[in-house]
């Protein structure tokens, strides 16, 4: 076959390539370039091919192909292929050629052009008739693309809270089965910790907040990072239920998604490592919040509260919907816009464990609320080991839940 495609083309011009055009009539379109640089395109009808090394038994030339050199030149080929040109006139008695034989059906056209253009290619880059050019180098073989060792995986899907999260309770309030699961939009169920994300806008000056803890309420709740989903449910003290004995809860109290204080990372300003648990934060917007709402919050502060030789971080927020969120920016407005609160929020958190017989807790810095930039430094470095947890960079010696 390749002799020939060969036999249609000029001796003088190289064989750049072929497309086929039918695969009935067996038509082909050759691509030729000359000696002297010039290509050319010629239109050609190859008959049935044989078997035997004659390799065509005829081509009938269907379209001008012009030689683009007319110096002689030996054939490529001991047996070129005959090209007839049709009559001027055709006789009436004429016998009629026979029909050309059509394409096997068991050959499609994509197997006739991969076999042509193999064919060609050899015979295009390694030519070994007489007279060829020399052959064309193949094209060089680009490099492969680098790999980037310390790419991070990619993120679990996000949910913003404005998707409508929803809440399903399971089990009866106050009992050992409570929990409270979160779905998304679809129905389906979702982390609070996992799915919600940290930041809640571009600035990362808003975070989202999930409220554990409604304001006025004692029941003690958390939520179940060793569990699937982590919902939330009621802590539990020995077998038992645990509430406030040393009253309700001043304030709305939750946690922060998609942070972790790391037990092994001591932080050089409180000489202590993290508590094992999301950052939690201190909710004093004028409004209570559900069990399990999820919204935006404008951080304003933190204080460093020392919960059994562990760093038990507790940021002061407020509600970003909040009549006075425009006015707060920093610990000192907060006491201007709630006096007395921080105060009354710090002196809670030292004292409540000692109505179940307790001692004290403690603050590094004395009590002082940081504020709000070193707030943010505080959340950006949970937020830092919540990745490494999720990495498994750091050890997860709790066997916290990662769905």
């Amino acid at each position: 076959m390749v002799t020939a495609i060969h036999n249609l083309a000029s001796p003088k011009c190289r064989l750049l390539g072929l497309v086929v055009l039918s695969r009935t009539s067996w038509t082909v379109r050759l691509i030729t370039r000359s000696c002297a640089g010039r290509c050319a395109g010629s239109t050609h009808q190859i008959g049935r091919i044989a078997t035997d090394r004659s390799f065509c038994e005829r081509a009938t030339l269907s379209g001008g192909h012009k030689p683009c050199c007319t110096s002689p030149s030996p054939s490529r080929h001991s047996s070129p292929a005959v090209i007839r040109q049709p009559p001027a006139t055709t006789p009436l008695t004429r016998k009629p050629p026979r029909p050309i034989s059509p394409l096997p059906a068991a050959l499609s056209r994509r197997a006739l052009v991969s076999m042509f253009a193999s064919s060609a290619r050899s015979a295009f880059l390694a030519p070994t008739f007489p007279g060829a050019a020399p052959a064309l180098r193949a094209p060089r073989a680009l490099p492969a693309r680098p790999r980037f060792a310390t790419a991070r995986p990619l993120a679990r899907p996000a949910i913003s809270p404005k998707a409508k999260l929803t809440t399903t309770q399971e089990g009866e309030s106050d009992t050992l089965e409570f929990r409270l699961f979160f779905k998304d939009a679809s129905g389906a169920g979702t982390s609070p910790w996992h799915n919600v994300p940290l930041y809640a806008n571009d600035e990362k000056t808003l975070v989202n907040f999930v409220n554990e803890i409604p304001r006025g309420t004692t029941a003690k709740m958390e939520i179940a990072t060793a569990e699937n989903l982590t919902p939330i449910k009621q802590d539990v003290k020995k077998g038992a239920l645990r509430h406030y004995k040393y009253g309700p809860s001043l304030i709305n109290y939750g946690a922060l998604p998609q942070t972790y204080e790391d037990p092994d990372d001591v932080h050089p300003d409180t000489g202590c490592g993290g508590d094992k648990d999301p950052v939690d934060v201190i909710e004093i917007g004028e409004k209570t919040m559900p069990m399990g709402a999820v919204y935006a919050v404008k951080p304003l502060g933190v204080l460093a509260l020392i919960d059994e030789g562990e760093t038990d971080w507790k940021v002061l927020a407020i509600n970003a919907e909040d009549p006075k969120a425009a006015e707060v920016n920093s610990v000192a407005d907060v006491e201007k816009a709630f006096p007395g609160v921080v105060s009354e929020v710090r002196e809670w958190f030292r004292m409540y464990k000692t109505a179940e017989g307790k001692g004290e807790n403690e603050y590094a810095f004395d009590g002082e609320a940081k504020e709000r930039e070193y707030a943010l430094s505080v959340i950006a470095d949970c937020h830092e080991s919540y990745w490494k947890l999720t990495k498994g960079e750091i050890p997860n010696g709790e066997e916290l839940s990662m769905v």
